[in-house]
């Protein structure tokens, strides 16, 4: 038997096998340009030079088969410094390729779902076999002409049939007892998708009944039931193409999420691109969520190399690796989103969460209680609140607790956070002397950066004429952007303590905390 029939007949059992084909040869080398080899999970056909060579070549091959690595040319050099350890003083490239198996669908159960799957599996290429232990449903007069069709019980016909990983049973029999052979069969042939049509009770049922019997519960956990995609529908035909759906994506091992450049279903608007919003945001945009961050024309955002909000001053931003920029207008917002990037737009009531339909909506204003900010449960799906005034369940859906102690980053669904003391977090033993703040009213500006090192008594900057000092040592770790006008009492930025040991472009700890709060809500509520 030649390679190409064995690799022919491989494919026709559904068993899936690496084809490994000799594309370069310099100097002295085993085989030639063009020998070939087959690999498969357990046995190996011909060669292409034996020792060393291909034994590396086989275990590529098979990370190769098992998705671990991708297919293409592995060069080998066959000498002693080289990757084989041979003395044949050449080198050769092999190219490996995954050649699939065909695929297999075997429906247990030739019902309603049965006679809608059939069809729909064979049109993208299935092999389909129907069983069903009733003479009158294993009709093949039901099914198209390529349908293999058995009359036979399911344990006993799914069990002479052959299975891999290429293979998928869909269960949909009338009955729970058969359900569990059927599925007790797929499960024992090594099936690579098995489907149970159940309600939620009967499933309960099946797969408890076989725990009974002997089988794991991690062997049980492959079994996809409620079976499908949600793709919404009802009757026999939508349930057909959620399952086929299904095997598809798990064959192709893809994600089954939407292929468009740009999908707002899950967008998240933030209100408040300072530092601990922007903790937020980072949190869920690493979580694969759309967000867009709204502000004042003019932020007082004080922790700057880890804001957001900053964009609005410098045009754009990057916080640990997401880029925000600014964008002018929704057209702008929107063309910024499909480029995977964290649009800035100047929108003090967030009026964009009801223009593009947010699914969630954060209120990261930290106004900490003293107004209200305006937010509404009813403004998104799920609307989330961050430290005090709000009430979860009343005014929003959820309140994040950003007092730092025990409670910081919890999640309250009902209730509300602990109320504001005034107190800035200690460090070091130093409270509210870290803290810069506006000795009058005027325009600001700095004369360190953020970054800088500065001494108790340094002038770090004015507010109008008059100086502002730093009351203790340590680095400058924000600074709000210079030529604000600013009120007497404004923060102006803060020094810490700790000196150098503190990064300033880092998120901090607690901005971090409050975004796993975030992210824990919006991924119970939504």
């Amino acid at each position: 038997m030649s390679l190409f029939e064995r690799l022919d007949e491989l494919a026709a059992k559904g068993e899936p096998a690496t084809l490994l084909t000799i594309v370069r040869k310099d100097g002295s080398a085993p085989r030639d340009v063009g020998d070939k080899m087959i690999v498969t999970g357990d046995d190996e056909y011909g060669t292409i030079g034996g020792g060393t060579v291909e034994h590396l070549a086989v275990q590529d091959a098979r990370s190769v088969l098992s998705g671990a690595d991708d297919p293409g040319v592995r060069t080998y050099e066959l000498e002693p410094g080289g990757n084989t350890g041979m003395v044949c003083g050449g080198e050769m490239d092999v190219f490996i390729d995954r050649v699939r198996g065909q695929a297999r669908l075997y429906i247990a159960g030739g019902g309603h779902i049965g006679v809608e799957l059939a069809p729909l599996a064979e049109r993208l290429g299935y092999a389909v076999t129907v069983v069903d232990d009733r003479e009158a449903y294993a009709d093949p007069g039901q099914f198209p002409d390529d349908t293999d069709v058995i009359h036979g019980d399911y344990g006993d016909v799914l069990g002479d049939l052959p299975m891999g990983t290429e293979t998928a049973v869909a269960v949909a029999t009338r009955s729970g007892t058969f359900d569990q052979e059927a599925v007790a069969a797929a499960l024992d042939g090594g099936a690579g998708y098995v489907g149970l049509v159940a309600s939620e009770t009967k499933a309960d049922h099946v797969l408890d009944s076989l725990v009974e019997s002997g089988y794991a519960r991690r062997d049980l956990s492959r079994v996809r039931t409620p079976v499908g995609l949600d793709l919404g529908g009802s009757g026999p035909a939508a349930v057909a193409l959620s399952i086929l759906a299904e095997v598809t994506m798990d064959r192709h091992d893809a994600t089954g999420e939407r292929a468009t450049r740009l999908n707002l279903d899950d967008l998240v608007v933030v209100r408040g691109g300072g530092d601990l919003g922007s903790g937020v945001v980072y949190r869920l945009k690493q979580a694969g969520f759309p967000v867009i961050v709204t502000e004042v024309e003019q932020p007082t955002v004080v922790r700057r190399a880890v804001a957001f909000g900053a964009a609005l001053y410098e045009d754009e931003v990057t916080v640990e690796g997401v880029t925000g920029r600014a964008a002018a207008d929704i057209d702008e917002t929107l063309e910024l989103l499909a480029d995977d990037v964290v649009p800035v737009l100047v929108d003090p009531e967030a009026a964009v969460a009801d223009e593009l339909d947010a699914t969630v909506l954060v209120d990261a204003i930290m106004a900490k209680g003293t107004f209200d900010t305006g937010t509404r449960r009813s403004d998104a799906d799920v609307v989330v609140g961050m430290g005090p005034g709000f009430e979860a369940g009343e005014s929003v859906d959820a309140v994040v607790e950003t007092d730092r102690g025990h409670e910081l980053g919890r999640v309250f669904y009902e209730g509300t956070a602990s109320e504001y003391d005034g107190e800035p977090g200690e460090r070091r033993g130093y409270t509210h002397e870290r803290v810069l703040r506006a000795p009058t009213d005027g325009e600001w500006t700095p004369t360190v950066a953020i970054g800088d090192t500065v001494t108790a008594g340094d002038v770090v900057g004015t507010v109008g004429d008059r100086p502002v000092e730093t009351e203790i040592d340590g680095l400058v770790r924000g600074l709000v952007h210079a030529d604000l006008s600013v009120s007497e009492g404004t923060k102006l930025g803060d020094v810490d303590p700790r000196g150098e040991s503190v990064d300033p472009t880092k998120i901090s700890d607690k901005a971090l905390c409050l975004g796993g709060g975030v992210l824990e809500a919006v991924l119970r509520l939504q």
